[in-house]
């Protein structure tokens, strides 16, 4: 009885850590691992990779064609903010202006009652993110694209004293999400 442990070890290490490696290097993740008994594996499709380093491989011509494409977006819904109706009745927080997040990226939010636009600037590489969303409370849901071409979906609240919006940008082709802390 003792050899049967040792035996599902020598079997994990002989087959499965080689197909893990394998399916990594052609271009696939392992996304879940559940170890004693179950052996359960699955394997996701790389993601696109971070805003960064999939930035740093497009040339300089397509990532400036992809930046005017956001800065169009962001202008489109920032049109679409102010003309949308406020309700009278409603007073909603304001998260209008410039936010500063980590690595120096900026954000700039417009908002039209509980609906905003915002736009994710980097000093290295300029627009990186458009998106829109809605203020509920003290929550802000935002759906967002990159540079990249990756939808995600902002999850954030508002401090009381409306200086800080904390929570988590979630990556939807990777499912891969950051914590993520704005301050004005």
């Amino acid at each position: 009885m003792k050899k049967f442990p040792h035996f599902i070890w020598t079997v994990f290490f002989v087959l499965v850590v080689p197909l893990a490696l394998y399916t990594a290097y052609s271009g696939f993740v392992v996304g879940e691992l559940e170890m004693p008994g179950g052996f359960r594996i699955v394997f996701r499709e790389k993601s696109q990779g971070t805003v960064d380093d999939r930035i740093d491989d497009l040339p300089k011509e397509e990532l400036e064609r992809r930046q005017a494409e956001l800065e169009e977006r962001f202008r489109a819904l920032e049109q679409k903010e102010n003309q949308s109706p406020i309700p009278p009745q409603a007073e909603y927080i304001d998260l209008n202006g410039i936010w500063y997040g980590h690595e120096g990226l900026t954000y700039q939010i417009v908002q039209n009652g509980n609906l905003v636009a915002i736009q994710e600037i980097s000093p290295l590489y300029g627009i990186t993110a458009v998106g829109q969303g809605q203020i509920q409370g003290q929550s802000v849901l935002i759906n967002y694209q990159t540079a990249s071409f990756t939808q995600g979906v902002a999850n954030l609240t508002l401090s009381s004293e409306g200086r800080s919006l904390t929570g988590t940008f979630q990556d939807m082709a990777s499912g891969f999400t950051v914590p993520a802390v704005l301050n004005r």
